[in-house]
């Protein structure tokens, strides 16, 4: 699958059907090559571009629980 395929999915969190956001980034083993990470942000507001409020996230590959058509499933994220 491409990068830019998964880019397009929603991240949502299972349990709470939450949405998290979209995979802006991703953090990749230089020793293995194996992706170890991907980094979420929500789609910004209006009135954050003015204040470049910007929160992302950084979601485990071990917290995905699937992949879907549409979504990407993962478990419960905290903070």
């Amino acid at each position: 699958m491409k990068f830019s395929a998964v880019q397009e999915k929603e991240m949502i969190e299972a349990g709470s059907g939450k949405f998290i956001g979209y995979i802006i980034d991703a953090e990749v083993d230089e020793k293995t090559g194996h992706i170890e990470c991907f980094f979420v942000s929500r789609p910004k507001k209006f009135y954050q571009f003015a204040r470049g409020e910007e929160m992302i996230k950084r979601v485990s590959v071990q917290d995905i629980l699937i992949i879907g058509q549409d979504v990407i499933l993962v478990r419960a994220q905290t903070g």
